[in-house]
This record gives structure tokens, C-alpha cells and sequence, in this order.
């Protein structure tokens, strides 16, 4: 059983059109939308954070949700380019010289796919994966209220950093 916030948001979000075929479960609300600038569609979350008690009204919460999934699906390609630069840069400044061969070589930002977005009010947590330079790996990416990016992680395809 939901709690009465968690129906709310499902409630705000179906009547948003903003996510396809909506469902809660395990105190979030899934769906599918597409992200433009991406050229993808992909599995999107919202998590309310239902655990954190603060005064803000249950109906700014939703506001401020509603306008997160907003934001990402609607970001610019500009924007969304600038995302692919920095992920790219800090993932082969990390990686170096220490990269394992790649199936193919080839420009990270060309190998980066989005397939999900969990969507806080102040954060968004993009998962991509990189099929021909990373293929046993997913990357996560967590950008702020502005889209940029606070932090970029690869991780194995089993969870493992």
C-alpha cells in the first residue's frame, strides 16, 4: 500500500502526461519519457524522499518534483552536450593511461547513452552506458538544479565500483 503523498504524486505526474504509463513501487513513482536533446527514451524515477521530514508542504514537494522531470526532459541539447563533455573529460582524466583495451576505440561522448534518470527536487542521477568503450560498465552521473555535473561513477554492469 502507497502512502497518501506517494498517490499524490503518481496522481500529479499521470496528469502531467510527463512520464508514459506511471506506476509507484518501493516509495517511487517509474515510468518511461524521452529526453530530446539525448535522442532516447528512458526509465525515469522519481523518488519523493518520503523518509525526509522537513516543513515544506507535500504540495510544494510535488511542484518542485514536477519541475525537476521537467527540467531533465526538456534540457537543451547545448546543455546536454556540456554534460557528455564533462563525464568524458573526468572519466578519461580518471582513467589515463590506465584504460583496459576498449572493444572499439572511439570518442567517449559518441559512446554514451543514457538509459535512466532518477529525479530528486534538488538532483538528478543519470545512469549511461558506453557500449563500445565501456562495455561491462554503467556510468552515473549526478548533476544539480543547474544540470551541471556534482559527480561521475563507473561502475560494473554488477553493481561493483
Amino acid at each position: 500500500m502507497n502512502s497518501p503523498a506517494l498517490d499524490a504524486l503518481l496522481a500529479r505526474i499521470v496528469e502531467s502526461g510527463l512520464l508514459e504509463d506511471p506506476t509507484t513501487e518501493n516509495g517511487l513513482v517509474y515510468g518511461r519519457a524521452s529526453i530530446d536533446a539525448a535522442g532516447t527514451v528512458v526509465n525515469v524515477n522519481v523518488d519523493p524522499e518520503l523518509e525526509d521530514d522537513d516543513e515544506q508542504s507535500e504540495e510544494d514537494d510535488q511542484e518542485q518534483l514536477i519541475a525537476a522531470v521537467t527540467r531533465i526532459l526538456s534540457v537543451g541539447e547545448s546543455t546536454w552536450r556540456a554534460v557528455l563533455d564533462e563525464v568524458a573529460a573526468e572519466i578519461d582524466d580518471a582513467v589515463g593511461d590506465d584504460e583496459e583495451p576498449a572493444i572499439e576505440q572511439r570518442d567517449l561522448r559518441d559512446d554514451l547513452e543514457a538509459t535512466s534518470a532518477v529525479v530528486f527536487a534538488d538532483a538528478v542521477l543519470l545512469a549511461f552506458i558506453a557500449p563500445k568503450r565501456f562495455p561491462d560498465s554503467r556510468i552515473l552521473v549526478q548533476l544539480n538544479e543547474d544540470h551541471e555535473v556534482d559527480g561521475v561513477e563507473v561502475r560494473d554492469l554488477d553493481g561493483t565500483a
